[in-house]
């Protein structure tokens, strides 16, 4: 190269070097030290005058998120996040404050302070929000254009699930305090925080045209923020997602790439101008749109409506904002309870942005028509393949019970390889299954999305359930000819569809027995048998489906008894006859014992005034059981009768006299066969009146 170009080159370098100013240094983290001597400060300026305490700190506790610092060291710059009653850190974009060094110390300045602006425009650029930046040049003047509010927009996450509305109209409120408004009502009106407990994946509200985006952020850094920018070409307005997570971004969302309504987009995070993990969305105008001094996209928010929001036409609004903060667009609604705003339970809303790529998959295992178990347990062998544009989070069974889909077995959420899954089922947890079942795949992906019934198919099922069992408890005997029986019931599944207790005389053949079936609700009978017999017993269970437990092996017994020969009468002894008839008089209990078939008890009862009457007889002891026979004066002529349904159980007798007059009451055992000393009854007269209760026609 000629000197002379050589020499040119060296002067024009030099030139650049003296014209171009050194880039302003960014703000820099402080140390531990540092913030604990500005949060020092911070609170002593609260306290040092009541007057300028803001209101909501009675309602929120302010925390420091984070603090910078400029390059000299004197000048900090502290974002503020505020905690509610229930100890939720709001998840929003933080307050703000600053402190400059003093010879005494930091003073902090808060917005309204005379300093204020002067000390904020003196900070980098580039360190500053783009909520809170001065504006470009060519949008200081924009006008301000009112447009009809857009539509077809939907939450920015998966259908079916809910998510917290953070904030809305917040944004540019000075309540919650401190550090509001993070942004101006002219930029702000329209935009809207959601977050959860963790971060969530993301689906577009609308579709677009991928403007821009960046994912390399760490997350939770708060100098670098992640997002995503989608162009609606039919409404040339921009939608921006901010705070996104580090690396979720699927690659394939290249510039000018086309994006559906509920595409998957990345997840939410805390990157960037944040107090904690949420996505702050908004669309913007065309004319507003501009790439800010912090690294992201920002511009004026345009009115949306949501089609999945089920209030305010589509607008979403938290309990606190319409309680606390004046009415915009005609809002006045939340979903919760407005006298506990901030209550944890308020503001859940629940998405309808179906996935634009639901997972897909298949099962492989049962085969269609395929007859499963057969005497095999109740464990079947299940393979399936999933697949989705992002991943598969997890796949289950489902099997369909009364026209509904329900859920049997545990939810896989790993691959023996890829995209294939094998797992065993207990069909028995979908329920007592038998016959002809439809069965299907269920499949989750990332996004949240649900893949309801994937390759629905028919099979066979001989009995999901075990049978269920039972255990006979100890025979409860007494003087009687009544024995009590008691057992234990275990459902495996199938449920109870009733019980058969088989009984013999000993020494004698079960085939030469009988057998009771008890209702599937019963845990105890009486049973009775003859005078000086002695019994055996056993019990099985039947489910549902008329599946039966099997009986003890073999020929062996689950209980004994060994019946009384004997009876002794009760002292009330001779009352055979009305000749010989016990007064029973109104309000007075008599008790008597069953001593035999041709061994009745009678009783003269003396009615004093027409009415209604009653006569219980109570199963008190021994399992005794009566049946009643209310005879007129003559003792011949039959007024009324009743009886116990069964042995143990207690018998109404109820009729009406007309006026006073006497009658008589033969009492007698319910079976030929019930008897004994310890077979106790007793009875009681009451006069009854009787209640009429309204008709209502509806």
């Amino acid at each position: 190269m000629p000197f002379r170009i050589r020499l040119s080159l060296l002067i024009l370098s030099c030139i650049m070097v003296f014209l171009t100013a050194p880039a302003e240094p960014p703000l820099l983290p402080t140390s531990e030290a540092t913030k604990n001597d500005l949060w020092s400060a911070f609170n002593q300026r609260l306290q040092s005058n009541a007057a300028i305490r803001p209101l909501a700190f009675d309602l929120f506790t302010p925390e420091l998120d984070t603090a910078f610092l400029t390059a000299d060291g004197n000048t900090a710059v502290l974002w503020l996040a505020l905690r509610d009653d229930y100890g939720r850190r709001l998840a929003t974009e933080p307050g703000l404050a600053l402190a400059r060094q003093t010879p005494t110390g930091w003073q902090i300045l808060l917005p309204g302070d005379p300093d204020w602006q002067e000390m904020l425009i003196s900070l980098p650029p580039q360190s500053l929000p783009g909520e809170i930046q001065p504006l470009p040049a060519n949008l200081q003047n924009e006008e301000i254009i009112i447009h009809a509010p857009l539509t077809g927009y939907y939450l920015p996450y998966a259908a079916g699930t809910a998510r917290w509305m953070e904030g809305s109209i917040s944004h540019f409120q000075f309540i919650p305090e401190l550090g509001y408004p993070s942004c101006s009502i002219e930029y702000c009106r329209y935009a809207y925080d959601f977050t959860d407990y963790t971060s969530f994946p993301l689906l577009a509200s609308k579709e677009g045209y991928v403007l821009a985006s960046r994912d390399s952020c760490p997350d939770g850094s708060p100098t670098c923020t992640n997002y995503i920018v989608l162009h609606n070409r039919a409404e040339d307005t921009y939608q921006i997602y901010l705070h996104l997570a580090y690396g979720t971004i699927p690659d394939k969302l290249t510039p000018g790439t086309f994006v559906q309504r509920g595409q998957y987009i990345g997840d939410s995070d805390d990157t960037g101008y944040s107090t904690s993990q949420h996505v702050h969305f908004m669309v913007v105008d065309k004319n507003t749109l501009y790439f800010s001094n912090s690294g992201y996209y920002w511009g004026r928010s345009m009115d949306i409506r949501f089609a999945d929001v089920p209030i305010n036409n589509g607008i979403p609004r938290n309990c606190y904002e319409v309680t606390r903060f004046p009415i915009y667009d005609g809002a006045t609604e939340c979903l919760g309870n407005k006298l506990d705003p901030r209550n944890p339970a308020n503001d859940w809303y629940v998405s309808g942005n179906v996935g634009a790529f639901p997972p897909t998959g298949s099962l492989t295992r049962p085969a269609a028509g395929a007859t499963l178990l057969q005497g095999t347990g109740s464990t079947i062998d299940v393979t399936a393949t999933a697949a989705d544009d992002v991943r598969v989070t997890g796949v289950r069974l489902v099997v369909k019970v009364n026209g509904q889909w329900v859920e049997a077995g545990p939810k896989v959420t790993t691959p023996v390889q890829s995209s294939l899954y094998d797992w065993d089922v207990d069909l028995c947890s979908a329920g007592p299954l038998n016959g002809e079942v439809e069965i299907a795949l269920r499949a989750w992906d990332h996004e949240g999305n649900m893949a309801a019934a994937l390759s629905p198919r028919s099979v066979f099922v001989d009995h999901a359930c075990p049978p269920s069992a039972s255990q006979l408890k100890l025979a409860e005997v007494f003087d009687s000819t009544a024995v009590r029986l008691s057992w234990d019931g275990f459902d495996n599944g199938a449920g109870f569809g009733g019980f058969e207790l088989q009984w013999r005389q000993e020494p004698d053949t079960w085939q030469n027995g009988g057998i009771l079936t008890i209702p599937s609700h019963r845990r105890s009978v009486w049973f009775v048998g003859k005078p000086g017999a002695s019994y055996a017993f056993r019990l099985r269970a039947i489910d549902i489906n008329g599946q039966v437990e099997d009986w003890p092996a073999g020929d062996a017994a689950e209980r004994f008894a060994t019946l009384p020969s004997y009876c002794q009468s009760d002292e009330n002894e001779p009352d055979d006859t009305p000749a010989q008839a016990r007064s029973l008089r109104a309000g007075e209990w008599l008790s008597a014992n069953l001593c035999g078939a041709d061994n009745s008890d009678w009783y003269r009862i003396e009615i004093l005034s027409a009415g209604n009457y009653l006569i219980p007889a109570f199963s008190h002891n021994g399992g005794a059981a009566v049946k009643m026979r209310l005879f007129a004066q003559d003792a011949a002529s039959e007024v009324a009768a009743a009886q116990a349904a069964a042995a143990g159980e207690n018998a109404y007798l109820r009729f009406h006299s007309p006026g006073s007059g006497i009658y008589y009451l033969q009492v007698e055992s319910l079976l030929p066969d019930l008897m004994g000393t310890d077979a106790v009854y007793r009875l009681n007269l009451w006069e009854v009146q009787d209640t009429f209760l309204p008709l209502i026609s509806r």
